[in-house]
């Protein structure tokens, strides 16, 4: 029989710490009602005892019951306290590994890492919380090297040569890059946003605004002080943004050997991201409005694992990259797939049957508006502003989702472009596609379009669409994809 152990005792003082997160407001309460005779405070305080005893027992009889293995093909894994569990995980159903090395973690010398399956469900990932960074790095490379190159099915042209050597670093932020980056996201508010936050909380405890009411009537009458003060706090909000972007972005690199890709960032809390190359499912590019207006584009890598809630930028490429840079390097990571930068335009029929589709939002808030007629900007007409403002608008969007809009089918691959202020553009390979859909309404079949449909392995299911596509080309499209059978191999 296999010999099982018991995870790291540290995950004791790790789940006793989560309880403190968890219920910080209930532990502040706790501690500073500390000798307080209110009956409130002592039930507060009973509650916080009880909570603690009862998750330090918790704790400790999980760390008992749980138990794992592993040999050259799987983990074996033992939980339960009441309710025994076993269950087997190989390794050819993982499909991504992820490290998080949190400040706790760092002080301890620990890490924690996942292993990410394909599967659905509560216990479809294996996780360790605590772990000692040798024992992670012996699970993680038993994984990989039980991982060979190759899919279970592929096309015969995707067979190329691993590549021998070390990691390639494609990518580590400059500090331009981070001042740009910070600009990008607005981190730069969050000095405000707790500014105003804590005048808020002081005002109600010390009625702040009328104590300082006669400094801000002085301060109003002074151009240089409101000036003064004005490129201060821009200078702090700029710094504190730039600090909090280092902090989140810091130390990020990405990286990639013959079969995999390696995405590590974060300075305080580092977090580590590794997928197969034959993994990955398609590619996502995404730029938002700001991000257009200083040419970057983030590159998301889809794949089938699950990277949990709160976990969608561990599979990111760095989230500000330049444009032609996030291009070039999405060919160096993955070979095999290549931006079509000149891509087809949707006709010009496409337009005119998105322009004349019908506004029904628009048509029910006119109704409401010309049923209560509220004076907008003591306009006794303006609630008739406001609906054709709202119209001119939606058909904005329409004319901009429209210029958008491209479409490529190359080889194996296929490349949809679409969005209004944000545009976002998604790529992927004809033997990832697992269904493919092509729908008509009337309003289509009149101008001789189509919506084609596409599906991804990913948690959840990647959908994709395009609307207004000509018929021809939504006809290629299925024939394009009835030829990948022709190429399959199974191995």
């Amino acid at each position: 029989m296999m010999d099982m152990k018991r995870y790291h005792p540290f995950s004791i003082i790790f789940d006793l710490a989560n309880f403190v997160k968890n219920f910080a407001i209930l532990v502040f309460f706790a501690v500073v009602n500390v000798g307080s005779d209110s009956g409130i405070a002592r039930m507060g305080q009973i509650l916080f005892l009880v909570s603690l005893v009862l998750s330090i027992i918790a704790s400790v009889m999980k760390w008992l019951t749980r138990k794992y293995a592993v040999d050259e093909f799987a983990f074996h894994l033992k939980t339960g306290i009441f309710e025994k569990t076993e269950r087997t995980v190989y390794f050819d159903k993982i499909q991504n590994v992820r490290r998080n090395t949190s400040f706790l973690h760092k002080l301890f010398g620990m890490t924690s890492i996942t292993f990410e399956t394909g599967t659905s469900g509560m216990n479809s990932n294996v996780k360790f919380d605590v772990l000692k960074r040798s024992e992670a790095n012996r699970l993680e490379t038993l994984v990989k090297e039980f991982i060979q190159p190759g899919d279970a099915t592929t096309e015969s042209e995707d067979e190329t040569a691993p590549m021998i050597g070390d990691r390639i670093v494609h990518f580590t932020p400059t500090r331009k890059d981070t001042i740009k980056a910070s600009f990008t996201s607005f981190s730069f508010l969050i000095i405000l946003a707790i500014g105003v936050s804590l005048f808020s909380k002081l005002d109600k405890l010390y009625d702040v605004e009328n104590y300082l009411g006669g400094w801000f009537v002085s301060v109003l009458t002074s151009a240089w002080i409101i000036a003064g003060f004005i490129v201060g706090l821009l200078v702090l909000a700029v710094t504190v943004g730039v600090i909090w972007t280092f902090v989140k972005y810091g130390n990020y690199e990405i990286a990639s050997d013959g079969e995999r890709i390696y995405i590590s960032k974060g300075v305080l809390d580092e977090t580590t991201f590794s997928i197969a190359k034959k993994r990955v499912q398609a590619v996502e590019i995404t730029q938002s409005f700001m991000k257009r207006i200083f040419g970057l584009a983030e590159v998301k890598l889809i794949s089938a694992g699950d990277l949990g809630d709160g976990e969608d930028e561990v599979s990111s490429l760095y989230p500000f990259l330049p444009v032609k840079r996030a291009y070039a390097m999405i060919a160096e990571l993955l070979p095999d797939y290549q931006v079509v930068p000149d891509a087809e335009r949707l006709p010009r029929q496409s337009l005119m049957a998105r322009l004349i589709k019908p506004y029904w939002f628009w048509g029910i808030v006119t109704i409401l508006l010309a049923y209560f007629r509220p004076e907008v900007f003591k306009l006794h007409i303006g609630w008739a502003i406001v609906s054709i403002t709202f119209l001119v608008l939606l058909i904005l969007s329409r004319v901009l989702g429209y210029w958008n809009t491209s479409y490529a089918v190359k080889g194996r691959f296929i490349q949809l472009s679409q969005g209004t202020f944000e545009k976002t553009t998604f790529l992927t390979r004809r033997d990832k596609i697992i269904e493919i859909s092509v729908k008509r309404t009337k309003l289509q079949q009149w101008f001789g379009l189509a919506t084609i449909g596409l599906i991804n392995r990913a948690k959840p299911l990647r959908h994709e669409t395009l609307p207004d596509m000509p018929i021809k080309e939504a006809q290629q499209f299925v024939k394009w994809y009835a030829e990948r059978t022709k190429n399959v191999q199974l191995k």
